[in-house]
This record gives structure tokens, sequence and C-alpha cells, in this order.
């Protein structure tokens, strides 16, 4: 899609949101989040403070909270707030940060442009793979 890009755009509140490159719709959003602070971890769970560093993702498969290294947390606030967040880079703090971006298109996509399948292990979840747009197969979230 013409003038979408795979970079972020920054939000009002300190995150990233970015945009699906086949049909212009929200990939996924990336926040940061320190101990001491209100999660929005959606309208199923509300706001919490989990009282560890990490990462809150908005995208496709719902809103997840993971926790991580207070250096990662703060490296990826810097991208957050250099106002060009690049999921590359994201990607390499951590591969869960940017669930959405495919690394061999090097573009984001939204749900219902990644052809996702579910996995089991003996009646447990197990991961989510997906196929972008392009062919290319990726864990997207396990």
């Amino acid at each position: 899609m013409a003038g979408i890009t795979r970079f972020g755009e920054r939000t009002a509140d300190g995150a990233a949101s970015f945009r699906c490159a086949a049909c212009g719709e929200a990939a996924g959003v990336v926040r940061t989040a320190h101990a001491g602070a209100l999660i929005d971890l959606g309208p199923m769970a509300g706001r919490h403070d989990l009282g560890r560093d990490g990462f809150v993702i908005d995208y496709f498969l719902g809103t997840v909270w993971f926790a991580a290294d207070p250096a990662a947390v703060d490296a990826a606030q810097a991208l957050l707030d250099a106002g060009c967040a690049d999921p590359a880079v994201l990607r390499r703090i951590g591969r869960d940060l940017v669930p959405f971006y495919c690394p061999d298109c090097e573009l984001n996509y939204c749900g219902g442009d990644w052809q996702a399948e579910v996995l089991w292990d003996e009646g447990f979840y197990h991961r989510t793979v997906g196929t972008c747009p392009h062919g290319h197969r990726h864990v997207l979230d396990d």
C-alpha cells in the first residue's frame, strides 16, 4: 500500500502504532511499562500494576504483557521516543515485541492479512504461527 512503511508512528501516550502494509489498518501497538505503572490490559482484564518492567503489545491476537529486563524496556522506549520506531530493531530487543512484523518482507501486517494457525499439544495451547501475504511463515505467539 503506497505511503505505508514498516516504521511505527508515535502515539500521544509514548507508544508506537504500526500500520498494515497490505491494507493500511492497524497491525499493532507497542508500549513499555515500568514497575509501579498501571497497565491497561484491555476491557476484559482492566488496569493493573504487574510489579515488574515489561511490554504491552496490542495486536490481532489481543493485548499481551510480558516481563522484561529494565535495560531492554529502556532501550525500546528510547526507540519509541525517537518517533520512528523500527520493528526490525525492536525485534532484536525481543521477537515478541513485534509479532505482526514479517522480517522477510520487512513489513507489518494486520490479523486480516496474516493467515494464523493455532497449534495445540495434547489439548493445550502451544503457539500460533502465521503466514504473511507473501508466504513467509513465522511464530506469532508462543
